[in-house]
């Protein structure tokens, strides 16, 4: 049993963490998205991208915005994440 969870805990875990910075980055691109359109517009919860298909197939030009912004967010916090791992010593595992 003790083998079972030492192997599923781990990936449940990074499952866990790469949701929440999902979120988290979604959640802080939706607040610089109108700076970057220069644009008021409504912005679109985080629920939206995970629970709701409809809104991916209407794909606004804010929410494409935001989404571009996500991503260049985790990317960065990865990037860090390597160079801490990388050049501090740092072990994560």
């Amino acid at each position: 049993m003790n083998v079972v969870v030492a192997q599923v805990f781990p990936a449940i875990m990074l499952f866990g963490m790469s949701f929440m910075l999902t979120a988290a980055s979604l959640w802080l691109a939706g607040h610089l998205t109108p700076w970057f359109l220069s644009e008021a517009h409504e912005r679109p919860t985080v629920r939206s991208y995970f629970l709701d298909p409809s809104s991916d197939m209407e794909m606004s030009r804010s929410r494409l915005v935001t989404i571009l912004i996500a991503t260049a967010i985790m990317l960065f916090v990865l990037l860090l994440l390597a160079i801490a791992v990388k050049f501090g010593g740092l072990s994560l595992v």
